[in-house]
């Protein structure tokens, strides 16, 4: 709640590291297919995993979520 509420605490590194974050996911993915066709596979991902984190009540749920979601998106 506190870096929530103050994302000023951190200073750039709260923008930077999504970013940076979602540039290597992009590369992982752009491995197997076609770099504009991986940023949004990325992007959902990412998304999905965030979602998930707010749904569920452990970590085994977490990852078994998980794994459908990524297995839909790289079909």
């Amino acid at each position: 709640m506190v870096i929530e509420d103050n994302p000023d605490l951190l200073g750039q590194i709260v923008e930077t590291t999504p970013r940076r974050f979602e540039e290597l996911i992009t590369d992982a993915i752009a491995v197997e297919s076609v770099r504009e066709a991986a940023r949004p596979v990325a992007q959902t991902m990412i998304s999905a995993a965030v979602g998930l984190k707010y749904q569920v009540a452990s970590r085994e749920f977490y990852l078994e979520r998980l794994t459908v979601a990524i297995g839909l998106l790289v079909r």
